[in-house]
């Protein structure tokens, strides 16, 4: 589900901090992670780079295009997150980046131990509810869109990081831990709106959403629909994805209306054909999911 949440730009190097005008690195480091911010100032290509732990990349400023083994080669662009695996390989191009629009990028490198002890204790202490399978990284689903949720705990961590707090390492430590939660929360959101959910239930339910997207859909009807308590749902809804049943209802409503603005550019037709029954309360919610009003999406496309 293509997101409008930027992360904020860093503040780039000053001069004497530039060593190499290609994927300049500044690197700040808590325990058993690592935060590099690179920028490059000229045009390139096929650039190599490597991690030897899982590693989180976030594009911030400029364009990249992405070569990463056998995938076709992909733009990429802020708003957008990596999870790559340990010594992944990548090319990057870099086509735009100029010294007066220079790119930048982080990579969060996060030892194989800190991963595993978060997951484990997620899997011991909060287990899925009624769900099959275990809190876990699926590195299928590596090319994501940054959800509000995650682009404000980036902000935050970055800041953290970068800054010389006496207790930076604890602020780090205890934000990393809510990041991952929201991370793989992405994963699955992701995971259900390609059909690759392992959880029946919520895939179900999906289905459900989507044949009825014109109807009045309400807490008590999916409840119905998933033979499960409203207490029941809305854990598996808030512990699985992030979100509550009826938030996500709107934002498949809201997915909705922008296939129908590509088809009708007309706000109207759109706001009704998704089952919102109020304009002016679809226009602001739009606003506020997509950075832009509907009329400003039409005139984008």
């Amino acid at each position: 589900m293509v997101n409008k949440s930027f992360i904020n730009t860093l503040p780039f190097s000053t001069e004497k901090e530039i060593s190499t005008l290609i994927e300049n690195k500044r690197s700040f480091a808590v325990d058993e992670m690592e935060l590099h911010v690179f920028e490059t100032y000229e045009s390139s290509a096929l650039v190599p780079l490597q991690f030897g732990d899982l590693v989180m990349i976030n594009m911030v400023e400029g364009k990249k295009v992405m070569h990463i083994g056998e995938l076709n080669s992909f733009d990429y662009q802020p708003g957008q997150m990596l999870v790559l695996p340990s010594y992944t390989k990548m090319l990057i191009d870099f086509p735009e980046a100029t010294v007066h629009n220079p790119t930048q990028c982080t990579a969060l490198v996060i030892s194989k131990e800190k991963i595993n002890s978060i997951l484990n204790y997620l899997n011991e202490f909060n287990p899925k509810h009624q769900l099959i399978g275990e809190w876990k990284f699926d590195p299928n689903l590596f090319h994501m869109y940054n959800t509000p949720e995650l682009t404000e705990l980036l902000n935050k961590f970055f800041k953290i990081m970068m800054g010389n707090n006496a207790l930076k390492n604890v602020y780090a430590d205890l934000t990393f831990k809510e990041l991952m939660i929201r991370l793989l929360q992405a994963q699955s959101l992701l995971a259900l709106d390609i059909n690759r959910a392992t959880n029946s239930v919520l895939l179900h339910l999906k289905d459900f959403v989507r044949k009825h997207i014109t109807e009045k859909i309400s807490l008590e009807s999916l409840q119905k629909v998933a033979h499960m308590s409203k207490s029941s749902l809305t854990r598996m809804f808030k512990d699985e994805l992030g979100v509550t049943p009826m938030e996500y209802v709107i934002n498949q409503r809201l997915q909705h209306t922008k296939e129908l603005l590509r088809m009708t550019k007309s706000v109207k037709e759109s706001c009704f054909g998704a089952g919102f029954t109020d304009v002016n309360y679809f226009v602001r919610i739009f606003r506020r999911k997509e950075g832009m009003t509907p009329g400003a999406y039409v005139l984008s496309l």
